[in-house]
């Protein structure tokens, strides 16, 4: 078993005189054999599942359907959603998207690329600190990263918040190589730099939260420096190098300025609308919970679910993390200032961005995603020589949780059977990698890997026969011809103007894009957008009259229907329907 655990060691060694050595390995470049098991984990867990299902609504399908409109319109710069301006988070995934799709074609894979690069990301900051930390084996920690259910379930589904992180995570182990650079003597600026350009880079994704979280973790960090003059300089020279900042202000605001410009008002809405308000009341109607105690206690939950199957490790590395940053007695070793600030600004890698959106008033699950590789880092750094059967048994319990929760209690919660043979096959796998690890004949790290790989691959593929039906209006929509007149009624399904690529009307659910029907002139506005669920009928009636040679076809949110009058159903022909809509055409 010393091939599986005892790879991820303790280098940083606490002697009882608390003495603190990093061995010279820790600088080495990755093997072969890492580098094989890096690309391989990313491929099957960063990759694969991209191309295993549609889009799903909503947030896949909008953040699909704004690269596709910038590919249609050529303007790369304003942002649109339904051809409506759309301001609330900045365009750098959106061109990588766009980037993807010219490449690809219009697809459900090509948009969702960008999150390939994000796992890579990850995985390698991962690697970059575990090595920092001492870790023997630092590839565990990549394979961690990219294996928690929380972080493998964000690396696949289309949201802003996987490459916000990642180039988050990796501005934050840039400057902690900058500043072990710079206290070794050796040249910091190539770290600097590519720090500063991450979070410029982050800041792009999605906004001002990345250079508030790297700059509280770094100043947080500073009484763990302050005692060594040397140390505190360097600390201090790093986060407010001039040529750092100069890279961050040159990548990070001209498309703000050039934006602002071209759309007077986009500030406003974008910082103050979109951060501001946001992060201090619940204008999106994002709590975590409706109870105050539980929503500030949200995060803390989502982490004991989604560092699965590596609570316990990570856990244990959490504790050991905190108590060598505390213990200063003893004399200490050369360069033993640096390796507590090290371990110092890790565990606050992990707080301050947990602390921050706890206290926001607005919360998503993928929000706290920046905290796992710090966590993961630490857990994989600190584990001890000796106790790999204990670290593996804790494992395998965490493992037969999930099998039993796939195999034993997902099927009770099932609306309907379409994916049970996945779930059970996703809770044997589970059950069996458990069992596995409580007697781990024959245990190798790939093995090992690979068990847990196609684990998880198994849950990707009955996610997707499970919820697909509801999550998606893709089949719904194929039904239609190709040029069908549409309407979104009741809801504004995002799928839509991307599966048709034409812009359709929307009656009784703007939502979202409230912002953009402001902008557009009065007579473009009582065209494409109508409050009224009542006026769903008129609308259709006047789009047949306009191309009585196109079909009018509509998609409607299955309560809005409910709320129609017989008469109103009635000269509508359900086609085809999901647990949430109604695909319809005009009789």
């Amino acid at each position: 078993m010393t091939d599986l655990f005892g790879v991820v060691t303790a280098p940083l060694k606490q002697t009882r005189s608390f003495r603190v050595e990093i061995p010279p390995e820790i600088l080495e470049t990755m093997s072969k054999r890492e580098r094989l098991q890096f690309f391989f984990t990313w491929l099957f867990l960063g990759l694969v599942p991209l191309f295993l299902r549609p889009l799903w609504e909503p947030d896949e399908a909008r953040y699909s359907e704004i690269p596709r409109e910038m590919l249609a319109l050529g303007d790369w710069l304003t942002p649109r959603l339904n051809h409506v301006l759309y301001f609330e988070k900045p365009p750098l995934q959106y061109w990588l998207s766009a980037v993807s799709m010219k490449l690809f074609g219009v697809n459900a894979i090509a948009p969702r690329l960008p999150l390939a690069l994000a796992t890579f990301i990850t995985m390698g900051a991962a690697f970059l600190l575990a090595r920092r930390l001492g870790a023997r084996r630092p590839i565990w920690a990549a394979f961690m990263a990219a294996s928690t259910i929380l972080g493998f379930v964000s690396a696949q589904i289309l949201t802003l918040d996987a490459l916000f992180s990642a180039f988050l995570v990796a501005s934050f182990v840039l400057a902690v190589e900058a500043v072990a650079a710079r206290y070794h003597g050796r040249s910091s600026l190539g770290w600097t730099l590519a720090a500063f350009l991450s979070v410029a880079l982050a800041l792009l994704t999605k906004g001002l939260a990345a250079p508030v979280l790297l700059g509280g973790i770094i100043l947080a960090s500073l009484p763990f420096a302050w005692s060594d003059a040397k140390l505190r300089r360097i600390v201090v020279g790093t986060l407010f190098n001039p040529f750092g900042w100069l890279v961050f202000l040159a990548v990070s605001t001209p498309w703000f300025w050039l934006v602002e410009k071209a759309n007077p008002g986009h500030a406003q809405f974008f910082f103050i609308h979109e951060h501001f308000a946001r992060f201090t009341s619940n204008v999106h109607a994002r709590q975590g919970a409706k109870n105050p105690v539980a929503d500030k206690l949200y995060f803390v939950g989502v982490l004991l679910v989604g560092l699965l199957p590596w609570l316990s490790t990570t856990v244990v590395g959490l504790k050991r993390g905190g108590a060598f940053v505390l213990r200063r007695k003893g004399p200490q070793a050369e360069g033993a200032a640096l390796h507590r600030w090290i371990v110092a600004v890790t565990l606050l890698a992990f707080v301050v961005p947990l602390l921050f959106f706890s206290l926001s008033g607005s919360k998503l699950t993928q929000y706290i995603l920046p905290v796992l590789v710090p966590l993961l880092a630490l857990a994989c750094a600190l584990e001890r020589e000796g106790e790999e059967p204990a670290a593996l048994r804790r494992h395998g319990f965490e493992l037969l949780f999930l099998g039993v929760a796939f195999a034993f209690l997902a099927p009770f919660l099932l609306k309907t059977p379409t994916g049970l043979p996945w779930i059970l096959a996703t809770g044997g796998s589970f059950l069996l990698l458990g069992f596995w690890a409580l007697r781990p004949t024959g245990l190798t790290a790939e093995r090992w890997m690979a068990g847990i790989t196609v684990a998880l691959l198994l849950f990707s593929l009955a996610a997707k026969a499970t919820v697909e039906k509801d999550k998606s209006t893709a089949p719904l929509i194929a039904k239609a011809p190709a040029n069908a007149q549409w309407i979104s009624a009741g809801y504004y399904f995002q799928n839509l103007p991307y599966r048709t690529g034409q812009r359709v009307i929307i009656v009784g659910g703007t939502g979202e894009l409230e912002f953009g029907k402001k902008a557009l002139a009065p007579a473009e506005q009582a065209y494409w957008f109508r409050e009224e669920l009542h006026d769903l009928l008129s609308v259709a009636q006047s789009l047949r009259t306009q191309d009585p040679s196109r079909p009018v076809w509509a998609l409607i949110d299955v309560d809005a229907w409910s709320k129609l009058a017989p008469q109103e159903r009635g000269v509508w022909e359900v086609v085809d329907r999901s647990r949430a809509a109604l695909l319809v055409r005009l009789r």
